[in-house]
């Protein structure tokens, strides 16, 4: 079914077109909220409040909505999850997904402790990087750099012009690279 289709079902009460929604839509606000929040268990809560949100408000939405109903949720999605990371004291770091090594002989996944241990490493400075960015770039570095959202469908979801989320990601990037720079030049001093 057409998505606008199904959206018309869903405000009209469908169950069934808003849980096809749902179901088309979830796993990409869980892994916004994730990659903002860092744990399993906040991401699950800012799923649940972006889809309470998106129901009650759909009656509001407008299917011409720039990026459509996947730009919309997702901004609902990035709004709960900067509310959640305001309401977190002490701020709590962006956990990014562990990597294995894969073995291609056999099928199955080892992990290279040497490999494994500079990776933790490398994550830490990154979530302590990105955890000195202010609000509002971390989730514009979130939603460019992790989720793939284009300057315009970040523009829309957080509304900002694209200038001032071009200036917020120069200045994130800015920011992060001077940050991971210095950690690099301390480790070269280090050895």
């Amino acid at each position: 079914m057409e998505e606008t289709a199904q959206i018309r079902l869903a405000q009209a009460g469908d169950a069934a077109a808003w849980k096809g929604l749902f179901d088309a839509h979830y796993r990409k606000v869980f892994s916004l909220a994730y990659r903002f929040l860092g744990n399993r268990s906040d991401a699950e809560d800012v799923l649940q409040d972006t889809f309470v949100k998106a129901f009650r408000g759909l009656d509001g939405f407008d299917p011409s909505f720039a990026g459509g109903f996947a730009a919309w949720i997702g901004r609902i999605g990035a709004n709960c999850s900067l509310d959640a990371l305001r309401r977190k004291k002490p701020r709590e770091t962006l956990s990014l997904e562990d990597n294995a090594v894969s073995d291609p002989s056999d099928g199955t996944f080892r992990t290279d402790p040497e490999r494994e241990t500079g990776n933790r490493e490398i994550r830490a400075r990154i979530e302590e990087a990105l955890g000195g960015l202010t609000p509002k770039q971390r989730q514009i570095f979130t939603l460019r750099h992790y989720e793939g959202y284009t300057t315009r469908e970040i523009a829309g979801m957080i509304e900002l012009t694209e200038g001032s989320v071009k200036t917020h990601l120069f200045r994130a990037v800015g920011s992060l690279r001077k940050r991971l720079n210095r950690v690099l030049v301390e480790d070269r001093n280090e050895m």
